[in-house]
């Protein structure tokens, strides 16, 4: 009974527009598929229909959603889901979306929900240009619901796919301690966001660099050729006073490497009390695989030791004439349980 009170007042909400798309194309009404509706969870994912309504259960963003992959969009016609754009035949033409639908033989455009695949590994391994044995299988995608993506509420920004009807469980690492919440978070490719660089020594003015395409940039390269450096990215004040359990998250890149080992040998993120210089390496819990321009997550690293104090972070990089990676870090954020002062 609760769910069909649930079915009816998302039928409601797209009958009176909250499913509409923007400019001239609204999305048809979809059938509600056999199985009733997820929450988002890797084990209870939402259903293509849900992600066809912008369905953002509590408010969160970033959920699993399931359904077949059926089919692609024509971005080289228009941006936009429609009867001209929805092609079914594969090998696909544009390997940047795909469309899933409730069955895997769907060719109904209205019926189905667009996918966004970010450059990386998810769109290596889902899209219909490169992987034509793809369509009419089921998966479960990690991304963005709630917005629209060529004018219909779909998935975007998909980082992680399992194939079958659920996704996975999450790195226990990825799971933030229970109320937990943003402290400080930055978004580098803005700008330096206060972050300062000591370029260390052998002194030079270009091993850590802006870039408002990928946020702070270190590398030791020298006209096609690597060099000796030892250098830091330093943050402005961060204020845990009132905090309990802080954890950091730092979305990165890391390439030229060869290994993940090697970067974490090579590089360092470490954090020092306010007004000290007495820097602390702090442990990474998942580290980027060194070979690659993919960003990703480090996982939340363990700030216990700072918890009530005053903090700046510190990332170091170095290099030698015989291995010079580049590491990138477009956004950083710090996380903690609110304490109330004694």
């Amino acid at each position: 009974m609760k769910n069909t009170a649930i079915h009816v007042l998302m039928l409601l909400a797209l009958a009176f527009g909250l499913g509409a798309c923007t400019g001239d194309y609204a999305q048809p009404p979809v059938v509600l598929p056999e199985g009733g509706i997820g929450n988002g969870d890797w084990n209870r994912p939402l259903t293509a229909y849900q992600a066809s309504l912008g369905a953002t259960p509590g408010d969160r963003t970033d959920n699993w959603v399931k359904g077949y992959i059926v089919g692609w969009i024509d971005v080289n016609i228009t941006n936009v889901l429609k009867a001209e754009t929805a092609k079914f035949d594969v090998p696909a033409t544009v390997n940047t979306n795909i469309l899933i639908a409730a069955t895997p033989d769907e060719t109904d455009w209205t019926k189905c929900v667009p996918v966004q695949l970010p450059s990386g590994n998810v769109r290596n391994a889902l899209n219909l240009a490169g992987n034509p044995e793809a369509k009419g299988q089921l998966v479960c995608l990690y991304g963005t619901t709630g917005s629209k993506y060529c004018s219909a509420y779909g998935v975007r920004s998909v980082t992680d796919y399992e194939w079958g009807d659920e996704g996975h469980e999450p790195d226990p690492s990825m799971i933030a301690p229970p109320g937990s919440r943003t402290v400080w978070t930055v978004t580098l490719t803005t700008d330096m966001q206060g972050f300062t660089f000591d370029q260390g020594t052998p002194w030079s003015d270009d091993t850590w660099k802006h870039s408002t395409q990928y946020g702070l940039v270190a590398t030791g390269g020298r006209s096609g050729s690597a060099a000796v450096t030892d250098a830091m990215a330093i943050s402005p004040e961060i204020d845990l006073t009132n905090y309990v359990t802080p954890r950091l998250m730092v979305h990165q890149a890391a390439n030229y490497f060869g290994t993940p080992q090697a970067f974490d040998e090579m590089t360092s993120t470490m954090v020092c009390v306010a007004g000290t210089d007495n820097w602390e390496r702090v442990e990474i819990p998942i580290l980027p695989d060194g070979t690659s321009w993919t960003f990703s997550d480090s996982g939340y690293i363990n700030l216990d030791d700072f918890a009530g104090k005053k903090i700046r972070i510190g990332f170091r990089y170095t290099s030698t004439k015989e291995l010079s990676g580049t590491w990138e870090i477009d956004k950083v954020t710090v996380t903690g349980v609110y304490s109330k002062p004694q």
